[in-house]
């Protein structure tokens, strides 16, 4: 069957993992440091007496202690209690206003500042695609609201193809379950049968777009564990996508 849409994960397959997720020891201070900066001024406007730096490097603890253990069933904590928490500790409280205004601040920290850039060849072999007539759309676990990826992208010079990006954020599911995957496909308009998923992951990406009938492009990086499933597609960079899945644009 034809292929109408191809969904991507991000991290490891349009973008390197970086530093913090490669490096035990990186230094977040430069990070801490900026995320302080943009809630300063929502601090000072609610009466927030607390420093922002002491706020955020609790904040993380608090969440990273919400986080661990993964959920087993693959949904994705919120973390409203984290901040719930973490607020308590220094005697204030936030409506949802406010708390949607401190996760903004929180996930806008442009990616570079983590090691973080795109591959090379992703902006044209994304171009290319979407001049096929190929429907664009991600499927992502980083925790972070699509406008904040959206707004990652748009600084790392990616084109404006995708038509949706779905995240454990916004739906509360992480891959591999099913969920993020069929929101994909429904907001795009198209059968898994009409669709490819692409990614680095054989558990996250692979085996869930295979189990709905979709087809599987394994971007080469990790090695196979025992018993991985097995992609329709091998690549080494997105300029292969397009002969693979367009082959006559």
């Amino acid at each position: 069957m034809t292929i109408r849409a191809v969904l991507f994960d991000l991290d490891g397959t349009l973008w390197s993992m970086g530093g913090a997720e490669a490096n035990p020891e990186f230094e977040w201070s430069n990070v801490t440091a900026i995320q302080a900066g943009g809630l300063a001024p929502h601090f000072r406007r609610w009466g927030f007496a607390c420093d922002p730096a002491a706020f955020v490097t609790a904040f993380f603890e608090d969440l990273r202690r919400l986080l661990n253990p993964p959920t087993p069933d693959c949904r994705e904590p919120a973390w409203h209690p984290a901040l719930e928490l973490t607020l308590a500790r220094f005697g204030h409280r936030a409506d949802d206003r406010m708390a949607e205004a401190i996760f903004d601040v929180l996930n806008d920290v442009p990616f570079h500042h983590f090691g973080v850039q795109p591959f090379a060849e992703v902006p044209a072999a994304l171009e290319k695609l979407a001049a096929s007539g190929i429907r664009i759309g991600a499927v992502s676990n980083n925790p972070k609201p699509a406008h904040s990826l959206a707004a990652e992208m748009r600084r790392q010079g990616i084109p404006d193809v995708f038509e949706t990006i779905v995240t454990s954020w916004t739906c509360g599911w992480r891959k591999p379950h099913h969920i993020p995957f069929e929101a994909a496909l429904q907001e795009l308009g198209v059968q898994p049968s009409e669709a490819a998923h692409v990614g680095d992951s054989y558990e996250n990406d692979i085996a869930p777009a295979l189990a709905l009938g979709m087809t599987a492009v394994l971007r080469r990086g990790r090695p196979a564990p025992p018993g991985a499933p097995v992609p329709h597609h091998e690549i080494d960079s997105l300029e292969e996508l397009v002969p693979l899945l367009a082959p006559d644009a």
